[in-house]
């Protein structure tokens, strides 16, 4: 599979059997002009969605997939396997900003998890959910999420072989968020991959923990 990062919270997931997944579409140019990052075009088979904030849902891209999730529960899509968790979008049990789901999907022999706009520290339970995975994909930047000292703290407990970062500070997003630079100081094993694409199997997971930083696409 190929994982593409649009920039922001989105990804984009093409599998070998040609089906595309998109994780947290964002509405370019939203919150008036403050996320800057271009337009995400083409059709997807698979929509998920942590919420539905224009930052992480764009009604554009979610329309025209042919399978949208966006609440909490278990999925199968066409041999994909996707397993949805209930979340907080701040600590304070969601009064703040809301809910916020974290998605596993289960494709081709790797489990990718997406933490959405996780806004605090995993519980024991929430933990025991995520072990295991192969990839995850997590916010850093805080304000608005968990930050990098709690970031780490989840990459620690949760141990996946790939940590890819997101919700970061870029010249595109004009939200009050750190940089990348503080999550990948706390961090061993760190790549920046000089691209936003990065091509994997179950056979060439790296057996030390690495995190892959990759250059928004739009």
């Amino acid at each position: 599979m190929k994982i593409t990062f649009l920039g922001h919270a989105a990804f984009e997931v093409a599998l070998d059997d040609g089906k595309r997944i998109v994780f947290d579409p964002y509405e370019s140019g939203s919150f008036n002009g403050a996320l800057a990052y271009g337009p995400i075009e083409g059709d997807y088979d698979l929509a998920v969605v942590s919420h539905d904030h224009a930052d992480h849902c764009c009604e554009s891209v979610t329309s025209k997939a042919r399978r949208v999730v966006d609440g909490a529960g278990e999925f199968d899509f066409e041999g994909i396997k996707i397993t949805t968790y209930p979340t907080f979008h701040d600590e304070s049990g969601g009064s703040e900003r809301g809910k916020n789901l974290i998605s596993v999907i289960e494709a081709e022999g790797l489990t990718i998890a997406h933490l959405g706009d996780l806004g605090h520290p995993l519980s024991v339970k929430e933990m025991g959910a995520l072990k295991g995975i192969d990839i995850l994909l997590i916010p850093v930047g805080g304000y608005f999420t968990i930050d990098a000292e709690v970031a780490s703290k989840i990459v620690t407990a949760v141990g996946p072989k790939m940590v890819i970062p997101m919700h970061f500070k870029t010249a595109k997003v004009d939200f009050p968020i750190a940089t990348v630079d503080d999550f990948i100081s706390r961090m061993d094993n760190v790549e920046t991959a000089g691209g936003s694409e990065i091509v994997l199997s179950k056979e060439i997971l790296p057996e030390m923990q690495k995190v892959v930083v990759l250059d928004p696409a739009k």
